[in-house]
């Protein structure tokens, strides 16, 4: 059987990408299941704490995942502005109020925090409603750098996106590992190329890129083809010089090095710096989790459309975002019944917990949606 060869075909109207949608999700989730026990501990040379340890870092790459998507989802069309903004951020302002509302209700009844409603609309404001929900903050930041970079990833060639990510690894990777370890802060401001801009261009480019050069879109040439420089003016994204083959493997490998380098790699800066918990290589924008990120992508993009999508599948996937709302409160109301990743041994307690918290808030959300107006909060 013969693989895609072109970017319209590699797309598969999109299975591997809600497949790795339904992924990232799931990792998140497991990220909370298990950071209780991978961070809340200092008990580094157990096999109780390098269960949590393993599961947290192999679960690291779900957000820049979700990022990367965005990026490829998005800036591979053109959306008129006025559209796109009322768009997009209907589709995720009116959600996230609700739901900042629902928890800071939550909290108010839990905890008498925040005490009062000006107290409220000010954690509104400043991104402090409940531990999960910055990544809405993120997404809308994201959000308003779409009219902008996407006329520039239409237009970029080869050589303009090795220099776009050589200096997001400066401004995101290298500042931080010199500021983290050796206490040195550089001074050139480099606001274009730090925090998560660079995953979302990198999901564009990586979803771009096919096996094989024959039958690559071409936006300027036409079908007629061209020479490398006359592709490289074009704008064209170069196609992997790898077979799909060696494309799977270098992406488990990927994997396996991102997620080990994360999890030793905490283990020794715990260890190393006073015994308290560090949190350095648990962080979205890291080297390990980047690299453990672009693995999951490739191998997704590769192997994650050989079968249609079923429909515990596609639903999981039009529900993922409400899941994302709702598994906080889902897991904290397990957890009051009884029901904790550290109750017994976490290598057995996480992965079971996980797929109840799993379960329990996709039958929420679907219960949600079933109500009128549900599913605009989901």
């Amino acid at each position: 059987m013969s693989h895609p060869t072109s970017i319209e075909q590699s797309i598969q109207s999109h299975i591997w990408a809600d497949r790795l949608r339904n992924l990232a999700t799931v990792l998140v989730i497991a990220i909370h299941v298990a950071g209780p026990v991978a961070q809340g501990n200092t008990d580094y040379h157990t096999s109780y704490w390098w269960a949590g340890n393993l599961w947290d870092s192999f679960a690291r790459p779900s957000v820049p995942l979700f990022v990367m998507l965005s990026g490829f989802l998005l800036l591979g069309k053109d959306y008129p502005l006025g559209n796109f903004l009322k768009r997009r951020f209907s589709r995720v302002v009116i959600p996230a109020l609700f739901w900042m509302t629902v928890f800071s209700l939550y909290n108010h009844l839990a905890t008498n925090e925040p005490a009062t409603l000006g107290d409220a609309l000010r954690r509104v404001v400043e991104n402090e409603v409940h531990y999960h929900l910055w990544f809405i903050y993120l997404i809308i930041g994201l959000y308003l750098t779409y009219p902008i970079l996407r006329p520039w990833v239409r237009g970029a060639t080869e050589r303009d996106y090795r220099y776009f990510f050589v200096l997001c690894i400066i401004g995101t990777w290298l500042y931080k590992i010199l500021y983290q370890f050796f206490d040195i802060g550089i001074g050139i401001y480099m606001e274009l190329f730090t925090n998560e801009v660079g995953n979302f261009v990198l999901g564009y480019y990586l979803g771009s890129k096919i096996v094989g050069s024959s039958s690559i879109t071409r936006r300027s040439l036409g079908e007629g083809g061209g020479s490398g420089q006359d592709e490289e003016e074009a704008g064209l994204i170069a196609p992997w010089p790898f077979s799909r083959r060696k494309m799977i493997f270098g992406a488990l490998m990927m994997i396996v090095l991102g997620t080990a380098v994360t999890a030793y790699g905490t283990y020794w800066a715990s260890i190393s710096y006073g015994g308290k918990f560090h949190p350095y290589f648990y962080d979205y924008l890291t080297p390990n989790v980047g690299i453990a990120a672009i693995g999951w992508f490739i191998l997704a993009q590769q192997c994650f459309h050989n079968t249609h999508l079923v429909d515990f599948e596609k639903e999981f996937a039009s529900a993922s975002f409400g899941i994302y709302f709702i598994h906080v409160m889902v897991l904290d109301w397990w957890s009051r019944t009884g029901y904790w990743s550290y109750k017994y041994h976490p290598a057995l307690c996480i992965p079971v917990v996980l797929c109840v918290v799993v379960l329990t808030s996709f039958l929420g959300v679907v219960l949600l949606r079933a109500l009128p107006g549900g599913k605009k909060v989901t």
